[in-house]
């Protein structure tokens, strides 16, 4: 059987028991691969060998997600994608379109505790290369559940800010409320990194719970600015669901739950306007960011690079955040210019850092080279993870259709 990734990716990650799971970065979709197939030479395994911590990063943030074309009862995964319980998901790819030739069939196989232990072992262990760490945590935020939710927790002790971010950002975005007690944890912790705080408290508002709105509250006034900032907007968040009952939390050719929802102003002059007036709500400005992205094109591109030279290191960290998922090149110069300023904060320059790896040009590799042995931990980290999503942008990709590769339930 020969299994392929339609996004190119894709990894396995054979559990000692001899069964694969599979992954589609671009989705967050997960499948189970019987052991003989996973011995087969396949997609999946160049997927893997392409795809690495830059895979995982660029799946929960970075990439403009695939279009899925619902046919059949729909089920929400984790990470928010939906597919078909019996039939088919059509996934077309924003790199290689393929079509109806990008199909899945559904399937109804559980996953053992002992398997999920088996990647859970690898999340925790501090001696696994941060790859394999990586493709641990976003196989389990594909699997979901309490299992899943209770090893990324464990991890929460590591020593690497980047790591813990990105353990928090799958938990929000897992949108799963028995996530809440080790969320509220880490927020609580003023021991963490302020962007692992930060964190914290964003997927505290991305998760969607009323019942957190107090906590957020008393973190408004937090001392940490990121911390602070990031509650105010989680509280604001919560309560425009309140206001806006019914509204999906995912909406627009993005498939990331966003700290905001984008504005409902289409120009891309007042969306500028409003991203760029200071004297306006935080709320408001990121509602523009958002609107921005999801316009697209050189003009939201340019808009948005802007951004970058004002505001709270919050904000600047989440323009540079979009600015990679929206993959434009007009916005390089900005990038690599925020990147190369070691008085800015280190949360903005890895954001930088990242997004020049998700838009993947010539240009974007001088900057990338000259601070992967950068002082600062997650900025150095980040550049190798840009230079990774460069070459998985670049590099030629295994399109081979998956035969009867079974999603996870």
């Amino acid at each position: 059987m020969s299994l392929g990734c339609s996004c190119g990716v894709g990894f396995h990650f054979v559990t000692g028991a001899g069964w694969s799971f599979g992954s589609c970065f671009r989705g967050g979709r997960c499948w189970l691969v019987p052991p003989a197939a996973a011995l087969a030479p396949s997609g999946w395994s160049r997927g893997r060998e392409h795809g690495g911590l830059q895979g995982a990063l660029r799946a929960s943030r970075l990439l403009k997600p695939p279009r899925v074309v619902r046919s059949g009862p729909a089920i929400r995964s984790p990470a928010g994608v939906a597919a078909a319980e019996h039939g088919s998901a059509l996934w077309a790819s924003r790199l290689s379109p393929r079509g109806a030739e990008d199909q899945a069939l559904a399937g109804g196989i559980m996953v053992t505790e002992q398997e999920v232990e088996a990647i859970g072992q690898v999340l925790v262990d501090p001696k696994q290369p941060l790859q394999a760490r990586f493709r641990a945590l976003f196989t389990l935020r594909g699997l979901g559940g309490p299992r899943a939710i209770a090893w990324i927790s464990r991890a929460f002790d590591d020593d690497s800010a980047l790591l813990k971010h990105e353990l928090a950002y799958c938990l929000g975005q897992m949108q799963d409320s028995r996530a809440i007690p080790v969320l509220t944890g880490v927020l609580c912790d003023t021991r963490q990194e302020p962007m692992v705080r930060h964190e914290a408290g964003e997927a505290l508002g991305a998760i969607g719970n009323p019942q957190v709105l107090e906590l957020l509250r008393q973190y408004c006034s937090d001392p940490t600015v990121e911390v602070a900032e990031t509650c105010q907007l989680a509280v604001r968040r919560l309560e425009w669901l309140q206001q806006h009952p019914g509204q999906p939390t995912v909406a627009g050719p993005y498939l990331s739950v966003d700290p905001a929802p984008p504005a409902e102003e289409r120009d891309v002059g007042q969306l500028r306007e409003a991203l760029l007036d200071e004297t306006l709500p935080l709320f408001d400005r990121y509602r523009a960011m958002f609107a921005l992205r999801n316009a697209g094109g050189q003009e939201a591109a340019l808009a948005l690079a802007e951004g970058l030279r004002c505001g709270s290191a919050l904000f600047r960290h989440e323009v540079g955040y979009v600015l990679g998922q929206l993959q434009h090149e007009a916005a390089v110069p900005q990038l690599a210019a925020t990147l190369a300023r070691p008085a800015e904060s280190p949360m903005v320059r890895h954001e930088c850092a990242e997004a020049l790896g998700a838009i993947a040009r010539p240009s974007c590799l001088p900057a990338l080279h000259a601070h992967t042995a950068d002082p600062e931990r997650v900025v150095r980290e980040s550049c190798l993870v840009a230079l990774d999503m460069y070459e998985q942008e670049r590099g030629p990709f295994q399109q081979d259709r998956p035969e009867q590769p079974r999603p996870l339930p």
